[in-house]
C-alpha cells in the first residue's frame, strides 16, 4: 500500500504529533494548520472524523485528562505507534499530496531508526530530481516546440518557478540529511 491519500496523510502527522505528547483536537488543528502553512485550513468536519475512525481502529484514545481550555486530550495507544511506523515506511505514492506527506515524514524522522531516516530522504530526494528532469524536459520542447506562442512567456516563467521551488526543496532535504547524519 501507498499513501496518497489525504485522509491517511492527515493521519500520520496526527499520530507523529502524539508521540510527542497529548493534543486537544483544536490544539492538533492549529499545528496542522501552522505546518501546512497560511493558505491551508483544516476543518473540523474533516478533523472529528477522522479522529473517531483513529479511535475505532484503537490507534488514539481520548483521556480524561483536560487541556487549560477544558478540552479533552487526545492519546496514542500502543496500536497507534505501530500504525505510525507502518505510515512512515510506506512508499508515497505520486500524488499531489506527496510534497505534503513527505514534509510530515521529514518532520518525523527522530521517531524512526537511522536506516529508516536515510530511506526516507533518499525516496524524497528522488523524487524531487526526477520531477526537476520533467520539468527541464518540459522547458526544452517548450523552446524547440512553442516558441513564438501566447503561452510560451508564462510557461517559461511557470516552469522556472518551479524549478526554482524544486532547488529550494532539495536544499531543506540535504539541511535534514546532514542534521540526521550528524545526530546518528
Amino acid at each position: 500500500m501507498k499513501i496518497e491519500t489525504e485522509a491517511t496523510m492527515y493521519e500520520l502527522f496526527i499520530l507523529s504529533k502524539l508521540l510527542d505528547g497529548n493534543y486537544s483536537a483544536y490544539k492538533l488543528k492549529f499545528v496542522l494548520e501552522m505546518v501546512l502553512g497560511a493558505n491551508r485550513k483544516m476543518s473540523f468536519g474533516v478533523l472529528y472524523p477522522l479522529l473517531d475512525k483513529l479511535e475505532k481502529n484503537q490507534f488514539v484514545e481520548m483521556s480524561d485528562e483536560l487541556d487549560r481550555r477544558g478540552k479533552k486530550l487526545v492519546r496514542i495507544t500502543d496500536a497507534g505507534r505501530e500504525r505510525f511506523q507502518v505510515l512512515m515506511r510506506e512508499p508515497v505514492k505520486v500524488c499531489a499530496h506527496l510534497d505534503d506527506i513527505y514534509q510530515f515524514k521529514l518532520l518525523s524522522l527522530r521517531f524512526v531508526d537511522a536506516t529508516l531516516q536515510k530511506s526516507i530522504i533518499s525516496d524524497y530526494r528522488a523524487q524531487k530530481i526526477a520531477e526537476k528532469a520533467d520539468y527541464e524536459t518540459h522547458i526544452h520542447d517548450l523552446i524547440e516546440k512553442h516558441l513564438g506562442y501566447t503561452f510560451y512567456d508564462q510557461a517559461l516563467q511557470n516552469y522556472h518557478l518551479q524549478l526554482n521551488l524544486i532547488e529550494t526543496k532539495l536544499a531543506w532535504i540535504d539541511e535534514i540529511q546532514d542534521y540526521y547524519e550528524k545526530e546518528n
